[in-house]
């Protein structure tokens, strides 16, 4: 009788476990927390489509993988994101000068922008520092002046001419049509615009880059210093795997236009 008990009580357990749900990695792992990050409006080709992609979303979204955090990003004018950041209405704050603001914990860098003068190779100018600006006609971005330091400012007021514009995407027409004899802004916005301005219209010309800037370094931050300890293990695997640069050739790639493929990748 206990031999016969001790056998349907097996068979029970047996059938029990077959007919249970299995247990995989998704329905026992926890679900990432979400966590809203401060960003920059739309800026190609960094941010782009509402915060949904771009060179620095598509970083971050990578760094933070596996994580246990998922980003939300909130677009944001720039004053709007310091002070939603620190009123404790955002979780984290992306593009971040390290030296900007004690509030929360900084990550390391993990996006440099690197703003450099394009000029025609045909012209064979000689751009070597921020003096030889000076007798040279320049068309920057809006702002410029007040974001580049004032050694570019002491520059351009030497200038032959100098003109701001907010629409870079005519930047590199007016270069080609010899109206300015440089252009300054970020390198990978003039890739761009260059890029955008030969599919429309199917003309290219071949511009020499003047690295007349040090690249600017920016960081995170977040109000958790676990979230900032997440974000710099992302960051290391990614930069030892690989990836980091695979997402930044990426970009490289299609921003190239027929030679001008040799833009050098942030490390």
């Amino acid at each position: 009788m206990r031999a016969s008990l001790t056998n349907h009580a097996l068979r029970a357990l047996f059938t029990a476990i077959c007919l249970s749900p299995p247990v995989t990695a998704q329905t026992a792992a926890t679900p990432p927390e979400m966590i809203e990050i401060a960003t920059r409006e739309n800026l190609p080709p960094y941010v782009v489509d509402r915060a949904a992609h771009g060179i620095e979303i598509d970083l971050v979204q990578a760094i933070l993988k596996g994580s246990g955090y998922e980003p939300v990003f909130v677009q944001q004018p720039r004053v709007r994101m310091i002070s939603a950041f620190e009123n404790g209405q955002m979780n984290g704050i992306l593009t971040q000068n390290v030296l900007a603001s004690e509030v929360g914990c900084a990550t390391d860098w993990y996006i440099a922008h690197q703003n450099i003068a394009v000029s025609m190779t045909s012209k064979n100018l000689s751009i070597d520092s921020l003096d030889d600006l000076k007798g040279l006609s320049i068309l920057s971005f809006s702002g410029a002046t007040r974001y580049l330091g004032s050694e570019f400012q002491q520059a351009v007021r030497h200038s032959k001419r100098y003109t701001e514009s907010g629409d870079q995407s005519k930047h590199i027409k007016l270069l080609y049509n010899g109206r300015f004899d440089a252009v300054v802004g970020d390198r990978w916005i003039l890739a761009l615009a260059q890029k955008s301005h030969f599919t429309k219209t199917g003309e290219y010309r071949e511009l020499k880059h003047h690295p007349i800037m040090e690249p600017s370094l920016y960081v995170a931050r977040f109000h958790d210093q676990k979230v900032c300890d997440a974000f710099n293990l992302g960051l290391r695997r990614l930069r030892a795997d690989g990836s980091y640069a695979e997402i930044w050739n990426g970009y490289r790639k299609s921003l190239a236009v027929t030679t001008d493929s040799k833009a050098p990748v942030p490390q």
